[in-house]
């Protein structure tokens, strides 16, 4: 019976971390979406016509401070050749 109580804490356990688990990723990937979509309203706003690559590149980086970053230097920026995106991110 011992065994069988082990068993069950170590499973309600692994459930508890999983869930856990599955709750800080979920609001992390909505937190890099939120930035994500402001960094592309922000370049939107400012340059209009944004090519659809840019778009595809940023919808990549889920790096928070690198979006961060971005949006920072979308502010400062005069020409959208100005903004450093990566290749890959």
């Amino acid at each position: 019976q011992g065994i069988e109580q082990g068993i069950e804490q170590g499973i309600e356990q692994g459930i508890e971390q999983g869930i856990e688990q599955g709750i800080e990723q979920g609001i992390e990937q909505g937190t890099i979406q939120e930035k994500q979509a402001a960094v592309l309203k922000l370049l939107q706003h400012h340059f209009a016509d944004v090519p659809q690559s840019v778009v595809n590149k940023i919808s990549r980086i889920e790096d928070l401070k690198f979006l961060d970053f971005l949006f920072e230097q979308i502010l400062d920026g005069t020409t959208l050749s100005e903004i450093e995106l990566p290749d890959k991110h």
